[in-house]
């Protein structure tokens, strides 16, 4: 198994986010559905996903955070993180991407679970 593999990495980021967050014991909540575009959120555990290779810029009018929170993308924790204003949270996914968001006080940035 090649642990340093793209997929592997991204698989592992996100199986130690789901854990930190126990997104098991929260509903599913639709957030935000467009044709191309499609949020949801499970507790503080926000994922946004596209079914276009076209980029996507969407701003989720009811994020499931409180303003002020500060919020980071698992797969780009140091360059994509926000702060929550008006309930709002801004998505750009290019060419296809997905993001997840979660607060930057998170355990999940802290502990050696995190991946790197």
């Amino acid at each position: 198994m090649d642990t340093s593999s793209d997929i592997y990495q991204m698989t592992a980021k996100v199986n130690a986010a789901r854990k930190a967050h126990n997104i098991w014991e929260h509903g599913l909540s639709e957030k935000y559905v467009l044709d191309n575009f499609y949020a949801f959120s499970r507790g503080d555990f926000l994922v946004a996903l596209t079914n276009s290779h076209d980029d996507q810029s969407v701003t989720i009018p009811n994020a499931p955070f409180d303003d002020g929170t500060e919020v980071c993308n698992i797969f780009y924790a140091d360059s994509d993180c926000q702060t929550i204003k008006g309930g709002n949270l801004s998505v750009y996914l290019k060419g296809g991407e997905s993001k997840i968001y979660i607060p930057k006080s998170s355990s999940y940035f802290t502990e050696q679970a995190f991946i790197q």
